[in-house]
């Protein structure tokens, strides 16, 4: 049984986060600049599966990739496969919106027009084509020992420099999570879904107990301490178990639940814009309700999966998963321009949202006998809004193989004697971008890959 619902048994609810995997806490040295400045909200889109970039982050223009060319290039879009029969109406070609300096892949029609704020990181060298390696290195930015996660996940990380400073400081839906020796505050809540989270931020006996004896239960769980401290609390497992308790209580009084109820009549609006029947679109809207009412300060979402398509399923399940992805982040992204930052005048939620998009790996370049794609070592990401440079591509695959290419950490530009791209690289730059300390990826964060100037 989980342990999350050993506690909520036992009364804890969605304080269960509190109980992190150390009890320890490891000082942090603060480096942002500013400290007068808000602080980034943090969102990380993960596909499992391993996406095809060709599809969407790193295409091709096919009249000049063509099938007769495949021995020069080694680089088959095959966009030609692609469904047309489908509500994405996928064109078989290249999308590049008026202004956009970024050339987008077919998949892309629903969130290409935010071109304006978003950075597409190209030829990210994953070093690994195993879906537990790829997945745990884009979760903690460090390669895996094996297949063992090495560090924190990024979001602990931006938490633990952050502080608690809401509800569920760092949100975790149907993901891992890791935190190595932070403080207890910045491990993730893990929720299996939108229902999870409901749950999890619900009162799950309100009825059992008389309001005026609620009352004074709550007043001596909060002013009176173990029996015997000394026998029982010598490591402090009862003394967290007890602070858990108080803040699950407290949070559930909240009534956070009401902001992620998509079938509620108040939130009509947000059920249809989003289609949160659907897996993408509920995972997005969750991650929007959750900034928004700040609910969460970092929230980790698992925007689609299925992608490790091999066979003939390339062609449709692939392009439609992707497609329905991007379109809900579409809509996330647009919600999130439009809506105002509650202590900033004139500022929007964007300005101040850092958003990541990933997957394990990428799929070869070139179709297998069965119609599919295999795994690929060249990969890419998404990065959106705060920190990060707007309407940039940084980075690239060559065009003759499909591998990643050296860059200039100034410019982004491939180059001769530049860097190669990674997991650990964006990382640090994530985190240099906002003024935290990443002395714990042991790189320096890359130039084109940030924009400071808020931090």
């Amino acid at each position: 049984m989980k342990r999350r619902y050993v506690l909520k048994s036992l009364g804890f609810g969605a304080g269960a986060y509190m109980l992190a995997p150390s009890l320890q806490s490891t000082p942090i040295q603060k480096v942002k600049a500013n400290p007068e400045e808000p602080e980034r909200y943090f969102i990380q889109c993960y596909f499992s599966g391993g996406w095809d970039i060709l599809l969407s982050l790193d295409p091709r223009d096919p009249g000049k990739f063509t099938d007769s060319r495949i021995k020069e290039t080694r680089i088959q879009p095959g966009y030609d496969r692609l469904p047309t029969n489908t509500a994405a109406q996928f064109r078989p070609d290249l999308l590049m919106p008026k202004g956009s300096n970024i050339d987008w892949g077919p998949v892309m029609g629903g969130f290409a027009r935010h071109f304006d704020v978003s950075c597409v990181v190209r030829g990210v060298a994953m070093d690994t084509v195993s879906h537990v390696v790829g997945r745990r290195y884009f979760i903690t930015g460090m390669m895996p020992r094996g297949q063992n996660a090495v560090g924190s996940s990024l979001s602990s990380w931006i938490v633990s420099e952050q502080g608690a400073k809401s509800p569920i400081p760092n949100l975790v839906v149907g993901v891992e999570s890791y935190n190595r020796g932070l403080p207890a505050y910045a491990s993730g809540l893990k929720v299996s879904g939108v229902n999870d989270l409901k749950t999890t931020l619900s009162d799950m006996y309100p009825k059992s107990i008389d309001k005026t004896m609620r009352h004074y239960i709550e007043d001596y769980r909060q002013n009176n301490t173990f029996c015997d401290p000394a026998a029982l609390d010598e490591d402090g497992l009862l003394s967290m178990i007890q602070s858990a308790q108080v803040k699950a209580r407290s949070l559930v009084s909240k009534d956070l639940n009401q902001y992620f109820d998509f079938n509620s009549s108040k939130l009509r609006d947000i059920r249809d814009r989003y289609n949160t029947r659907s897996g993408s679109g509920a995972q997005a809207a969750m991650a929007f309700q959750a900034i928004k009412h700040n609910v969460a300060q970092t929230i980790t979402i698992h925007l689609t999966g299925g992608l490790d398509t091999h066979g003939t399923n390339w062609a449709t399940t692939q392009s439609q998963r992707q497609y329905d992805a991007f379109k809900a982040l579409g809509v996330l992204v647009d919600d999130l321009k439009a809506t105002p930052h509650p202590t900033v005048e004139g500022a929007k939620l964007i300005d101040y949202t850092t958003i990541m998009c990933c997957s394990e790996f990428s799929r070869t370049p070139i179709l297998n006998a069965s119609g599919g794609r295999d795994h690929w070592l060249a990969n890419a990401s998404l990065l959106v809004g705060a920190g990060v440079p707007h309407n940039k591509v940084v980075g690239a695959t060559s065009n003759s193989g499909f591998n990643p290419m050296t860059v200039d950490p100034i410019t982004g530009e491939p180059a001769d004697g530049g860097v190669i791209i990674t997991p650990t690289r964006i990382f640090a730059s994530i985190m240099q971008a906002a003024g935290y300390q990443y002395n714990q990826f042991r790189v320096d964060g890359l130039p084109c890959l940030m924009d400071t100037a808020k931090t």
